[in-house]
C-alpha cells in the first residue's frame, strides 16, 4: 500500500513538473516575442525577494522570486549551500529549481547570474530520510544460490557498482571454502554467477569503460579484470613494475580504485606501498610508502581531484582515515580522522572516531560513505567535513530493515554507490546485501 502511495506521489510530482516546465516554455517564448521586462540587464543588479516552499526534501520543486534574472535558464546557477541545484526554467522574475540531494539540514540558497552572486536571508530547511531494505540473501552464510533475488543465498564481502547500475559482489562463505564473483541485476531481480573460486578483495569499477578490477593475493602483482564488452569474463592480469628492485615483499593488496582524473588504478599493499597502474599497459609505479596495515577502503572525491582517501582497518594506522594527493605523494599523506585505539564518535573530522573501518566510497556530491565494521553501522563524511552515523546502532549487531531509528547491521564490510545515489552495503555478518535509499 505504501509503495502504491509513493508511486502515485512521484507520478503527480512528475506531471506537475511537466506542467510548470511547459508554462516556463510559454513565458520564455513570450519574452522572445518582444517583452523586454524580463531580459537580463547587466547594468542593474539581480534582486532576491522570497522563495516557496521554505522546506522540503530531495527534488522538491522550489520557486525563487525576484527580478532581473533574465529569461535564459542556462545563464543561472543556483546553490543550496555548496550543492548545485537543477534550474528548470525562468521567466525573469521567478526561477524554478529542484532541491539537490543532501545539501545539509539548513541551506543557504544562493543565485549566481553573470557577476552577481546573491543569497536569500531566509534559510531552506532540508528534510532527509534514510531507509534500508534487503535485496539479496537470507542470512545463510554457508551456502550459495543464484537466480531470483528473493531466494538467493550469498555471503557478500565487498561490493562495487558500475555506471550501468550492475552491482558486483566478491563473496566468501563462512569457512572460506567457497569464493565467488557474482552480479546483481535489480531490474531483472536476478543474482548471476560470473565465476566461482575467484579469491579476490575489494573491487572497483572504471567510471568510463565500466571495467571491473579486483585485487588478488596470488602473486605480488596479480589482479582480475571483468570487461563488459566480454560479458565480464574474468581475465588474470599482472602488474609490470617499472623498478623490479623495489617490489613489495608480499602480494597482500586488499583494495583497488580508479582515479577519474588520470584514469589510473591505485592500490595499497599491506607492506605500505601505494602504487598506480596504467589501465591498459599495466605499467606500475610505486608512488609512496607508508607503514604496514590492512586498507580495505580507498576512494577519490570529485570535489577534490587527485585527493585519495584511505581508511585503515588495522596495522600502523588502524581505525584511522588518511588522505594523500597522488600528484604530490611525498609530502601530502596525512591523517584526517580517527584514533588508533578506535571508537565511535560523530562530529567534525578532527574529533571523529571509527572502529575497523572497511570499504568506503564517495558519491558525486562529495559525500563519503564508510562501512564501519567494528561499530556495526554506516557512516558518512559530508563535503563540509562532518562525520555522521547514517544507519545502524553503534556497538549493537543485528539485522533489521527500516528507518534510522530501526535499522541494524552486523559487521558491514562493503559499500558501493549507484548512479541514482542509492548506497549498497555488503552486510557480511548478516549474509545479506542491503540497499540504502536516501532522500
Amino acid at each position: 500500500m505504501r509503495e502504491n502511495v509513493n508511486f502515485l506521489r512521484s507520478r503527480i510530482k512528475y506531471l506537475l513538473l511537466i506542467c510548470i516546465a511547459i508554462l516556463f516554455g510559454v513565458w520564455s517564448c513570450s519574452e522572445d516575442n518582444g517583452d523586454d521586462e524580463s531580459i537580463f540587464d547587466p547594468t542593474k543588479p539581480a534582486v532576491l525577494n522570497s522563495f516557496y516552499p521554505d522546506s522540503g526534501r530531495y527534488e522538491e520543486q522550489v520557486i525563487l522570486a525576484g527580478n532581473n534574472f533574465g529569461n535564459k535558464a542556462e545563464n543561472i546557477n543556483v546553490y543550496f549551500n555548496n550543492t548545485k541545484a537543477a534550474v528548470i526554467g525562468t521567466d525573469g522574475n521567478q526561477i524554478y529549481v529542484q532541491a539537490p540531494r543532501l545539501p545539509g539540514d539548513t541551506c543557504v540558497i544562493s543565485v549566481v547570474i553573470g557577476e552577481d552572486s546573491l543569497c536569500y536571508e531566509k534559510k531552506f530547511l532540508y528534510h532527509k530520510s534514510v531507509t534500508v531494505t534487503t535485496i539479496a540473501g537470507n542470512g545463510n552464510g554457508h551456502d550459495y544460490q543464484d537466480g531470483d533475488l528473493t531466494s538467493s543465498i550469498l555471503k557478500p564481502k565487498y561490493i562495487c557498482v558500475d555506471k550501468e547500475g550492475n552491482v558486483f559482489i566478491q563473496m566468501w562463505n563462512d569457512d572460506r571454502s567457497f569464493y565467488c564473483i557474482c552480479r546483481i541485476d535489480e531490474e531483472d531481480n536476478e543474482l548471476i554467477t560470473i565465476k566461482k573460486d575467484i579469491v579476490g578483495n575489494v573491487p572497483c569499477a572504471d567510471p568510463e569503460t565500466g571495467i571491473i578490477t579486483i585485487p588478488t593475493e596470488a602473486t605480488i602483482g596479480s589482479f582480475y579484470t571483468l570487461d563488459p564488452d566480454e560479458m565480464w569474463a574474468p581475465r588474470v592480469r599482472e602488474m609490470k613494475f617499472q623498478d623490479i628492485t623495489k617490489l613489495p615483499i608480499h602480494g597482500w593488496k586488499h583494495c583497488m580504485v580508479v582515479n577519474p582524473d588520470d584514469g589510473y588504478i591505485y592500490t595499497q599493499y599491506w607492506t605500505g606501498e601505494l602504487v598506480k597502474i596504467h589501465p591498459k599497459s599495466y605499467s606500475t609505479e610505486i608512488i609512496s610508502m607508508h607503514g604496514e596495515g590492512n586498507c580495505y577502503g580507498m576512494t577519490f572525491n570529485p570535489l577534490h581531484p587527485n585527493l585519495l582517501y584511505l581508511c585503515f582497518y588495522s596495522g600502523t594506522f588502524s581505525n584511522c582515515i588518511y588522505t594523500i594527493d597522488v600528484t604530490a605523494p611525498d609530502s601530502t599523506f596525512q591523517k584526517i580522522a580517527g584514533t588508533t585505539s578506535g571508537g565511535h564518535r560523530d562530529g567534525p573530522l578532527d574529533v571523529a572516531e571509527f572502529k575497523q573501518p572497511s570499504q568506503m566510497f564517495c558519491d558525486n556530491d562529495g559525500n563519503i560513505y564508510v562501512a564501519d565494521f567494528g561499530n556495526n553501522c554506516i557512516r558518512r563524511i559530508t563535503p563540509d567535513g562532518m562525520v555522521e552515523t547514517v544507519l545502524g546502532m553503534p556497538g549493537t549487531a543485528g539485522w533489521k530493515d527500516g528507518t534510522k531509528d530501526e535499522a541494524l547491521f552486523n559487521g558491514p564490510t562493503g559499500i558501493g554507490i549507484g548512479i541514482d545515489g542509492s548506497v549498497y552495503v555488503a552486510d557480511f555478518g548478516n549474509s545479506r546485501v542491503r540497499k540504502l535509499s536516501i532522500n
